[in-house]
């Protein structure tokens, strides 16, 4: 468990009330990683949620299947924002793998559990799927300025 007020200073959770936080709350952990680690696998269960506190990590694109790109860079996330939104997204595997470029200190969030929160309140679902929106929209616009610069 972490604390509610820890949650509420970052934008992703900024809209919800004191009982939606303390509810995410309980299903939260705070944790510590190395410099180097997987934070999350591509095509893998999308398990979690992960909010980054410090540090940062690049997401990295295997692909897959002869002439691809491996291990290609396709964004990064610093302080304050969230990882494996997969996990909220239908069919909920990892599309990217995560990388801490340095020692990192994350909340992660048991994604089964939220998603039943999420269904139980949907006031809750609708502003976490919103947020979520804006986040994979932040990281396709990465995706297209990176793209536009390798045909350039």
């Amino acid at each position: 468990m972490v604390s509610p007020e820890l949650l509420r200073r970052y934008p992703y959770f900024g809209q919800l009330n004191d009982n939606q936080l303390k509810a995410i709350a309980m299903i939260a952990e705070e944790k510590t990683y190395p410099k180097g680690v997987l934070l999350v696998k591509e095509n893998c269960s999308a398990s979690k949620l992960t909010l980054l506190l410090e540090g940062d990590v690049d997401l990295i694109y295997s692909g897959g299947g002869e002439g691809a790109i491996s291990n290609a860079l396709v964004g990064s996330i610093a302080p304050g924002e969230v990882l494996g939104v997969s996990s909220l997204i239908e069919p909920y595997t990892f599309i990217s793998s995560a990388r801490a470029t340095m020692p990192v200190k994350v909340v992660e969030i048991d994604a089964l559990a939220l998603r039943a929160l999420m269904v139980a309140d949907q006031k809750l679902g609708f502003a976490l799927m919103c947020n979520t929106a804006q986040a994979v929209l932040e990281r396709l616009k990465y995706t297209q300025v990176e793209l536009a610069a390798a045909r350039a």
